[in-house]
């Protein structure tokens, strides 16, 4: 697993809103690590230079919590 931080004031500026665009990844928020019903937030929209499948392939996800403390 890798972790890269990604601060909030940061964030907007990835995120899409308007017409759902192809090159866009719906990318899921989860609180924890461990990908459940019970800790998954909602999903946001990310512009992103390569196709959805390849983030979608690589299991990427925005975390909540960095269990690694980084």
């Amino acid at each position: 697993i890798c972790y890269q931080s990604l601060s909030l004031p940061s964030l907007p500026k990835y995120i899409q809103t308007g017409v759902k665009d192809s090159r866009l990844y719906s990318c899921p928020i989860y609180k924890k690590p461990t990908r459940t019903d019970v800790n998954y937030i909602a999903a946001v929209d990310l512009k992103t230079s390569l196709p959805p499948e390849y983030w979608i392939l690589r299991g990427v996800a925005l975390l909540c919590d960095n269990p690694e403390g980084k």
